[in-house]
């Protein structure tokens, strides 16, 4: 009779969730399933149950659903428009993203008017809507976006524009955003979980009560914020300050929170307790500094050496500008610059023969090349210290039985380039000592033997007993405790965190007596849902 009860409740539990009123499409692994991903992450934080399906999936999700998002369909096929259409024809609505397909199009009464690349840094950096065409709508939405696939609402429908593109300055582009129609909505690109996070998952809920109004709706989501936020800042005052602590921020983009604007990230960041500063400025490909070793990124030639502007800024305010650097990683290099790694021979290949965007560590001259960026950087710019990532070999690339070896022979060398009183801290993998074999990085022996004044595992997980047993594993040397700064991953691909649990794996990480902690990344999210938070009390 129980294994009956458990097999019927089995299939009550599968009919439910296959006759979820919001499905969202992906369709295809990778980069299109992580954006999809985002989207029932922000929708769960609206309380809205949702469905993540695949193409093939489509026909029995699509069933009984009454808002479906179309994440990856650029040029849907033949079976796969017949099953969105037939959808439509029910009374569905769609959200589209980024797609070039002219038949998707003119079913959402939308005209395509081609494909386009920004010309210039913040190009497309924020949407603002016309707040007032949908309950609970933001007003505008921070995301900067480096192409388009440009569209406006098709004439003689009942299409229209509801947000336009605006640059960094706020002025609008011209460009549209988001068209809403009868059959939904459509965006020219994606949605990026690269700032305004809250925004763009309240957005998610508006689209979601304007055709489910019993799974959102304003006054609940202001109840429930409300909520939050009380008990967020209940459980935040009663915290205390750790004199001496290393509170450090990762700032991914290298352009501060506010770009164009260094002297108003400095002091946000001092106002909110944070010592240290880690800006990525640089890499094997790229450099946001004016480099003479590392192309020049457009961000350098069009808004300034960053750098120099973020240590100007931060001279006298107490911080430490430590600047970061992509080592053996060249995704963020242009297709001429990947181009010429191929043919100095300096990419590694992956296992199954495939050349990927990683730089061998075995060759001299890749070590070379990132040697004379430091080198240059320490007697330009005189940073606080020099703080290295991705000083590791790529998974799934051949290695060779030394590979460990010649990871810890480059750190060794790095530090010799960073005079006193420089500060020099590398950036690793948590998962010790599963990283050595893997990536070639054995960072416990490299705070032993000293040739490291800093390590920084990126711990991201929600997870709090996975994050602990991390820390343990950290700590069961206490000699390179206070060596360690612990990598708390906010808005990393693997963790979005609350104040709540960031301040609790803050209190792990001094239950252990490590040196400090460093929060990834330097966003929106960062300086609206958690600085605010430790400042209360934590920081």
């Amino acid at each position: 009779m129980r294994r009956m009860f458990l097999f019927l409740a089995s299939v009550c539990f599968a009919c439910f969730a296959r006759a979820a009123e919001i499905a969202i499409i992906a369709h295809e692994p990778g980069y299109t399933t992580s954006l999809a991903t985002h989207l029932q992450r922000w929708l769960k934080e609206q309380a809205v149950p949702s469905e993540l399906a695949t193409p093939a999936e489509m026909d029995a999700v699509l069933k009984d659903a009454k808002l479906a998002f179309l994440v990856g369909f650029h040029a849907p096929s033949a079976e796969e428009f017949s099953s969105i259409e037939s959808y439509r024809r029910r009374g569905g609505r769609l959200v589209v993203f980024h797609s070039g397909s002219e038949r998707l199009a003119k079913l959402m009464g939308v005209k395509l008017l081609g494909y386009a690349e920004a010309k210039r840094p913040g190009q497309w950096s924020r949407m603002d809507f016309n707040a007032d065409f949908l309950e609970g709508c933001p007003k505008s939405i921070r995301q900067s976006s480096g192409v388009l696939q440009r569209a406006e609402p098709a004439r003689g429908g009942r299409s229209r524009t509801i947000a336009i593109w605006c640059d960094r300055s706020g002025k609008p582009t011209g460009d549209v955003a988001w068209i809403a129609s009868p059959a939904g909505y459509w965006m020219t690109h994606v949605l990026l979980a690269d700032g305004d996070e809250d925004l763009k998952s309240q957005l998610l809920g508006a689209f979601t009560g304007s055709v489910a109004p019993r799974l959102w709706s304003v006054d609940g989501l202001r109840a429930k914020m409300a909520a939050e936020s009380e008990a967020a800042k209940t459980f935040a005052m009663r915290q205390k300050r750790r004199p001496g602590e290393i509170h450090a921020v990762w700032d991914h983009a290298g352009t501060g929170l506010y770009p164009g604007d260094w002297p108003r990230t400095i002091r946000f960041l001092k106002s909110h307790g944070v010592t240290d500063l880690f800006v990525n400025v640089g890499g094997a490909g790229f450099a946001h500094y004016r480099s003479g070793v590392l192309p020049r990124s457009k961000i350098c030639e069009s808004e300034g050496d960053q750098l120099a502007k973020c240590i100007a800024a931060a001279k006298g305010s107490g911080i430490r500008v430590h600047a970061w650097l992509l080592c053996f990683n060249a995704t963020r290099s242009s297709p001429e610059t990947l181009e010429t790694f191929r043919r100095r021979g300096w990419r590694l290949k992956a296992r199954d023969g495939r050349l990927t965007e990683y730089l061998d560590p075995s060759c001299a001259a890749v070590r070379s090349h990132i040697l004379k960026a430091v080198d240059e950087i320490v007697r330009n710019y005189r940073p606080d210290g020099i703080h290295l990532d991705f000083v590791r070999w790529y998974e799934k690339s051949e290695k060779p039985s030394d590979a460990a070896d010649v990871i810890t022979k480059f750190v060794a060398e790095a530090k010799r380039h960073v005079p006193r009183p420089g500060v020099f801290s590398v950036a690793v993998l948590g998962k010790y000592p599963a990283c050595v074999a893997s990536v070639g990085q054995d960072w416990e022996g490299w705070t032993d033997a000293g040739i490291a004044d800093y390590v920084v595992p990126m711990d991201y997980t929600g997870d709090s007993t996975k994050f602990e047993s991390f820390l343990k594993q950290h700590a069961s040397r206490p000699g390179s405790v206070r060596k360690t700064i612990i990598g708390i991953g906010v808005t990393a691909n693997e963790s979005r965190l609350t104040p709540v649990q960031v301040i609790n794996q803050l209190r792990l990480m001094r239950k252990y007596g490590f040196a400090g902690a460093a929060l990834f990344d330097l966003d929106t999210v960062l300086e609206k849902k958690i600085l605010p938070y430790l400042r209360l009390g934590m920081w």
